[in-house]
Order: C-alpha cells, then structure tokens, then sequence
C-alpha cells in the first residue's frame, strides 16, 4: 500500500508516471505480470465456476489490491490541492509540469537504442500529429463524457510506461483539471465513465502497449518522444488556461520579471527531481538482480523490458 501511495502521488503530477515509480520501488516487472494476469481470461473463468480464492490469487489481487488502495488514496488526498494550485498558483505549476516533462522527454529519448529509421520516422509523424490536433480549439471535446471515457482508457497506460504519467495524458487530452475536480468533488457523473474507461484501457490498450515495447522499444518510445515534445505548448505557464474553463488568463507580464525567475527556478527543481529518480530507479534494479542495468532500457546483461 506504501508503493501505492508513493505511485498514486506521481500519477497526479504530469510528467512523473507511476511506471517510473514502479521502477524506483522495485515492483515494475511484478506490476505489469500482475496487469497481464488481471487482463486474461484465467481469473474470470475460474470467478464464473465459483473458485472465488483461485480467481483471487489468478488476479494477483493479493498484490493489486492493497497497491490499488494506495494509489487511491494518494489521488484522493492531493485533488483538491491541485485543483486550488491550478487557480491560485496557475504559472508555478504549470512551469512545475514543463520541467517534468522536459525530464521525461529526456529519460524517453535515452530509451530509444538507435536513431534511425523507423524511430526517426515515429518521431517526426508524432510530433506531426501532435501539433496539428494540438492547433485547434482546446475545448472542443472537453464537455463529453465519451472524451471522458478516452481519458481514462489512454491514460492508464502510465502505469505500463515509465517515462509517460496519467496526468500528462489527461492534460494532452485537455481533461486534466476536470479530472481532478471531479475527484476532489467526488463527481460521479465523471468519475463513472473514466472509471470504466480505465478498465477497459486495462484490458486493451495497455495490453497492446506492453506487446508494443517488447517487439518495436524504439519505434515506440520515439512516438511518445514526439508526442511530448509537441505537447508542450498545453502545459506553457502563460496561457489562457483551458485546464480552467477559461476563468483566469495569464498573459507573460501578468507576474512581471520576478515571475519569470520563479517559473524557471520551478522547472528546473521539477527537472532535476525526475532525473534524480531516474537515476534512484537504476540503482534499484542493479541491487535488485545484481546486474548493471540502467534505467535508460539496457544493460550489458539484458533489457528491462
């Protein structure tokens, strides 16, 4: 449950995912083996003949379930901070997110073993699409259920992917405030369809993209390299703030000099911190199976992955 809450925190801060957190916990492996289990047919089949406890221990619920009880604990406990940071501190935080996706962008990068081909190729069609989904109006699905639905199901996959968390998901996909105002509201009218739509995310898109990043890593992680790069400008501090339903602006002179030195000095403690776990996670696995696997997707021994 304490890996839990540690994940749950990440997972509400874009730019840190709960997949890196695995990492840095040391449960990553044992994390994605349990989300294959809980996603197949074998716990299901044996709830539906009445083996209750084999289902159970099929699902490795003995492990999920107190790691789910901390990752809900932990989103429970810091929406409504967000939600107020979003209002009264909009430029800090939001120069807080720039720095944790830079750093991610860079942990991401390093995945990619060679730059060439297909990874380059990835790379530019991401960043592409990206941008040209990016240049319309932000709003456009934000009222939706079924954008809810989508938000939940895509943004599940952090927990599959280190280097790419659930919240930056939701802030590319303009439902991050929303979000977690209907967490810190206890929304259900928001929280049913994005509830399903993680479950559903479970067992189809985050199963597709661990099959993925076992056959094409590069290809794969230069994409999402892409997506956050050009991502980039739905999380700029000075903004008219779609996060906020356009209650507040902030234009660049809005906090004068001084807000400028304190968003770059944000983003850069929010850089180094992620770097700093990343590096925390690399040493993790070498204790862990005493080989000099690095968090960057290889070794001298063998790939994480």
């Amino acid at each position: 449950m304490l890996r839990g809450l540690a994940m749950g925190t990440a997972d509400v801060v874009p730019g840190v995912s709960g997949g890196t957190m695995a990492l840095v916990l040391g449960v990553y492996e044992r994390l994605v083996a349990a989300l294959r289990a809980v996603t197949s047919l074998a716990p299901w089949q044996a709830l539906a003949r009445g083996r209750v406890r084999a289902a159970w221990h099929a699902a490795h619920a003995p492990f999920l379930a107190p790691l789910a009880l901390g990752i809900a604990t932990a989103v429970l406990l810091l929406a409504r901070v967000i939600e107020r940071a979003l209002v009264l501190y909009h430029v800090p935080l939001y120069a807080a997110f720039v720095g944790l996706i830079l750093a991610a962008a860079v942990l991401v990068g390093r995945r990619v073993v060679r730059w060439r081909g297909t990874p380059v190729l990835t790379f530019v069609l991401a960043g592409a699409v990206t941008t040209w989904l990016l240049s319309g109006p932000p709003q456009t699905t934000s009222d939706s259920l079924w954008s809810v639905f989508l938000a939940g199901a895509v943004g599940i996959t952090a927990l599959v992917l280190p280097g790419i968390s659930g919240a930056f998901i939701l802030v590319l996909l303009g439902q991050y405030g929303r979000v977690i105002g209907a967490i810190a509201t206890l929304d259900l009218m928001t929280l049913l369809p994005f509830a399903v739509g993680a479950l559903v995310g479970l067992a189809t898109v985050a199963r597709l993209l661990d099959l993925l990043l076992r056959r094409a890593l590069d290809a794969t992680m230069a994409a999402l390299l892409g997506v956050m790069l050009a991502s980039l400008r739905r999380v700029w501090p000075w903004t008219s703030g779609e996060l906020l339903q356009d209650r507040l602006v902030w234009p660049p002179g809005a906090w004068g000099p001084e807000g400028w030195i304190l968003a770059g000095v944000v983003a850069t403690i929010a850089f180094v911190a992620v770097l700093a776990l990343d590096r925390a996670a690399g040493h993790r696995i070498v204790a862990r199976d005493g080989t000099s696997t690095s968090c960057d997707g290889t070794s001298k021994s063998r790939n994480v992955r």
